[in-house]
């Protein structure tokens, strides 16, 4: 017996009854086959690394089952239509991939985008980043911005005023106050 693991890929809108009948189908097909579901689990939704059919999110399933040598390529053949046919509006992308007969059934996982709880705060903080967006001085502009009349008011983080012409910051004001008049 073979070791054999897929990985599916759907999209986040995928059902209960659909991740069922794609875990009976498995459950059949090497069953008929002299075959072997080891696992079946889903893993969650987590952010993918691009795009995938306008999909910035996705829900993975693994599935590892043993599989009798002679029924291999028959089983993986038929295994590659159903996810790409039938299920072709569900799954975005699967792989199968064979593991060593020792492979343990035990695997390593992040942690899924719907289990994370927290803020980018306490993210920061965890991993020791806390000055990665700037720090307090950020926090400062604000809070010397809020004290300040509503007209008044400046951003100062998108100025850089060592590049600032004067004479043309002097022009521009007049022809504003021309504009009002």
């Amino acid at each position: 017996m073979l070791l054999y693991e897929t990985l599916i890929l759907s999209n986040t809108h995928i059902t209960n009854d659909e991740i069922s009948v794609i875990e009976d189908f498995f459950d059949k097909l090497i069953s008929n086959s002299d075959g072997m579901v080891k696992s079946f689990d889903k893993w969650g939704k987590y952010r993918l690394a691009y795009p995938i059919k306008k999909h910035d999110y996705g829900m993975y399933l693994l599935v590892r089952y043993e599989l009798p040598l002679i029924k291999v390529a028959n089983i993986l053949k038929e295994l590659d239509s159903f996810l790409k046919i039938k299920c072709n509006e569900t799954v975005l992308r699967s792989v199968t991939k064979r593991l060593d007969s020792d492979a343990p059934l035990e695997y390593r996982r992040p942690e899924p985008v719907d289990a994370r709880s927290g803020s980018l705060d306490t993210f920061l903080k965890e991993n020791k980043m806390e000055g990665f967006l700037g720090g307090n001085s950020s926090s400062r502009r604000n809070e010397e911005n809020r004290s300040k009349p509503e007209g008044s008011r400046v951003d100062n983080s998108r100025v850089d005023n060592s590049k600032v012409d004067n004479s043309k910051s002097e022009s521009v004001k007049e022809v504003k106050k021309t504009e009002k008049n």
